[in-house]
């Protein structure tokens, strides 16, 4: 929620000085890694299609019952489930996936 200028502020605002204003929730970040199973012989194109999305922080091609794992971050929860479906799951080669929030 955006305040109304203080004195000293519209005294800064007066002289030409620039105020900074942001809303609160746009502060908060969710991080998250994506855990990715990929068709066979696949992974080089999906790490390569992973690193071209903006969210996407780190991808890392990794052994045990994943191939892949990609750190990213987005806005919250809702523009992580946007992610997923819209972008994550639309890669092709990409069989499923397992998704664990970042709580630290």
């Amino acid at each position: 929620m955006l305040r109304p200028l203080g004195p000293r502020q519209g005294r800064l605002k007066c002289c030409g000085a620039t105020l900074l204003s942001f809303k609160a929730e746009k502060l908060y970040v969710v991080r998250a890694y994506i855990h990715i199973r990929v068709e066979p012989g696949k992974v080089p194109e999906v790490v390569k299609q992973l690193k071209a999305l903006p969210e996407v922080r780190e991808v890392h091609s990794v052994t045990g019952p994943y191939d892949v794992i990609a750190k990213i971050e987005v806005a919250d929860t809702k523009a992580l489930t946007d992610f997923l479906i819209t972008r994550i799951h639309k890669i092709s080669g990409i069989r499923d996936t397992m998704t664990s929030i970042i709580l630290d």
